[in-house]
């Protein structure tokens, strides 16, 4: 079922409130007032911060694992453009959802239970989320010789890091780079290219033709 208006508009609040805060720093009277309500109707629909917190991060994991076109990341027809698309969809999340992304950087910060929760849910439904089919790809390209042995869990947390990066960190990106990230949405588009570029030569067996430009 689909949250209310209200519902929605706590959401909202609480996501900024929690990223900016943490779910420790974050206080409901500034939740309420985000949110245009008075604390006693934020108490009335969530009973605790702690519930709200697992609601508002568990709202955030979903709206992550569907901003993927899980299909897409399967029928690539090769790793170079199922890397492609992984990275275009991790950086193009970001960018679109930058209190998400610090949510879930600052609930990894304080130790991820509720990520590791969402993680193993998703997983007994038979959904995998698309970092798990990422790493199914590395081992199947390492297999068909389309890449060079490496180590899949390694391989696959630098792609991630790489990704989330600049977003973590944008004021020191943007003061250490200016004027280069002075416009941010044509570094980020020079970002995703720079990452495949990267990882894919490193990984590419000699072998291998490069795939050509995006």
């Amino acid at each position: 079922m689909a949250p209310s208006s209200t519902e929605q508009d706590i959401f909202d609040a609480a996501l900024t409130v929690f990223a900016r805060h943490g779910k420790k720093g974050a206080r409901m009277q500034q939740i309420a007032d985000a949110a245009d309500i008075n604390k006693s109707m934020l108490h009335y629909y969530f009973r605790s911060k702690s519930d709200l917190y697992e609601a508002v991060f568990g709202h955030a994991v979903e709206r992550f694992m569907a901003s993927f076109d899980h299909d897409a990341l399967r029928d690539a027809d090769s790793f170079a453009e199922l890397l492609r698309r992984f990275i275009d969809g991790y950086v193009a999340f970001c960018q679109a959802h930058t209190d998400i992304m610090q949510l879930i950087v600052s609930e990894n910060l304080r130790g991820g239970p509720l990520l590791g929760e969402h993680l193993q849910r998703l997983e007994k439904t038979g959904e995998k989320a698309p970092p798990h089919i990422f790493r199914s790809a590395i081992e199947s390209a390492i297999e068909t010789g389309e890449i060079r042995p490496v180590d899949p869990d390694q391989t696959l947390l630098t792609i991630i890091a790489t990704c989330i990066f600049p977003f973590v960190a944008r004021p020191t990106a943007q003061i250490m780079l200016s004027p280069t990230a002075s416009d941010w949405d044509a570094f980020l588009q020079a970002r995703k290219e720079h990452i495949f570029d990267v990882v894919y030569h490193g990984l590419k067996h000699p072998a291998v033709s490069s795939p050509p430009p995006a």
